[in-house]
């Protein structure tokens, strides 16, 4: 009987200490979602530059037909495309091993 009743307390308090974890994990993944909520709420609210928002292309648009053609055999529309792609990258992995690196 009061190895029945031990069993059943000890059972009892396994159950105890992994609702307490599932609440504790619960609890942090809220807050955790709360944080990001937060993070891109701020980050939608920054205003895009106006000579970012029609993009590179009106930019190279508005250049001289010789100043373009000098500029694309220099391949500076690849080269930003390169750096674009290193930028992306590298925040990505920020993003992904949680500022770790």
């Amino acid at each position: 009987m009061l190895e029945q009743f031990t069993s059943w307390l000890l059972g009892l308090l396994k159950q105890l200490f992994a609702d307490l974890w599932e609440f504790i994990s619960d609890a942090l993944l809220g807050i955790l979602d709360v944080i990001i909520t937060a993070f891109v709420t701020l980050v939608s609210a920054i205003p895009v530059p106006d000579f970012l928002g029609t993009g590179l292309g009106s930019v190279f648009a508005q250049l001289d037909s010789g100043v373009l053609w000098l500029v694309t055999q220099a391949g500076v529309p690849q080269g930003l495309a390169v750096l674009g792609l290193g930028y992306a990258f590298r925040l990505l992995r920020k993003f992904l091993t949680l500022f770790q690196w």
